[in-house]
């Protein structure tokens, strides 16, 4: 009888779940005339890394919704303000989308690398808010957190970190409540492409580098390198052995958050409903299925627009504080 009743069960959960994807998504009411042509979806960075793996994801979905042809467009350079400055260039009319790293719209316009401010720009969703690492090659002279923190305080400002993006943005913002609380003082050497990153690790040209795990799985897997802090409140399971930052003494755990954008301006009606689009592009089962495999369900990551708003001011707020710190912080006229 039991044994019936579990395949009775399974076989009912099997025709649920093949109903619920036979079924389109849910129908959302368009504003006239929008859209009528293929939107552009601009990634700042190169393929392979998280901002362009996010952006595919994400559009895959959308566009089951929106009927119209959504391309993916990378613009990597100068750390995402090549692809800011040509979002700033087009038309405020939902055609042209910024999908990715929004912390460069943050960041970008206070080190004065363009004249733009987060202010000139209309949030839509954040979907992700990802964990960062710092990993060093398998195999090379680190084993071990405690082992890169005594050769950087042996070699101040020698030891050098890979990041993407710029060598004081976001991510050197990540990093700088850890890296005050060990006090060490790495070098930051910046990349326009996650694959130019890992390629300078693995080559012995950087001594590590911050990345995400969803970029650094494929790497962890073959052994290439091992993770030896992860910049998070508490240990993950997939890494039980790896320390925390904040078991090192950070006070402070920041995340790059991903998340859709356009140009201020944008009529309301249009950013209504792309915020609606991407909403429920980030809750379907295909999404799903990327977010927790890229091991971006470790944190909260969804904010609607008014709240990815009222994030983005705080966190420029911070970034402000940082920035004039470290002596970098410059606005561009």
């Amino acid at each position: 009888m039991r044994k019936k009743i579990f395949w009775a069960l399974a076989i009912f959960s099997l025709m649920i779940f093949s109903l619920i994807n036979a079924f389109p998504v849910k129908a959302i009411e368009k504003p006239k005339n929008y859209p009528t042509r293929s939107i552009e979806v601009v990634v700042g960075y190169g393929a392979g890394g998280g901002s362009d793996l996010f952006a595919r994801a994400v559009v895959e979905e959308a566009k089951k919704i929106v009927k119209v042809p959504m391309v993916v467009v990378n613009k990597p350079g100068a750390g995402g303000v090549v692809a800011l400055e040509y979002l700033q260039s087009q038309p405020a009319d939902g055609y042209t989308i910024w999908a990715g790293s929004s912390t460069v719209l943050v960041t970008a316009g206070l080190l004065g690398t363009t004249k733009y401010q987060y202010t000139d720009f209309q949030p839509i969703i954040r979907a992700q808010l990802d964990t960062m690492m710092l990993l060093v090659k398998a195999g090379g002279k680190f084993k071990n957190i405690q082992e890169l923190i005594a050769d950087a305080k042996a070699r101040p400002g020698q030891q050098s970190w890979g990041v993407v993006g710029l060598a004081h943005g976001y991510t050197a913002f990540i990093a700088d409540s850890f890296v005050r609380a060990v006090g060490i003082t790495p070098k930051i050497i910046p990349f326009d492409k996650a694959g130019q990153q890992h390629a300078s690790l693995l080559g012995g040209h950087t001594d590590a580098m911050l990345e995400e795990p969803g970029a650094a799985l494929s790497l962890i897997e073959g052994k290439k390198v091992i993770p030896v802090a992860v910049f998070a409140e508490n240990r993950v399971p997939i890494f039980p052995d790896v320390p925390t930052t904040v078991e090192m003494g950070a006070k402070e755990v920041l995340g790059i958050y991903r998340g859709i954008v356009v140009k201020k301006g944008v009529p309301e009606d249009i950013v209504r409903y792309l915020e609606e689009v991407f909403t429920t592009a980030i809750n379907t089962p295909s999404y799903k299925k990327y977010e927790k495999e890229s091991f971006l369900d470790w944190r909260k990551g969804y904010l609607n627009s008014k709240d990815f708003a009222e994030f983005m001011r705080k966190d420029a707020e911070r970034a402000t504080e940082f920035f004039k710190r470290t002596g970098v912080y410059q606005i561009k006229k």
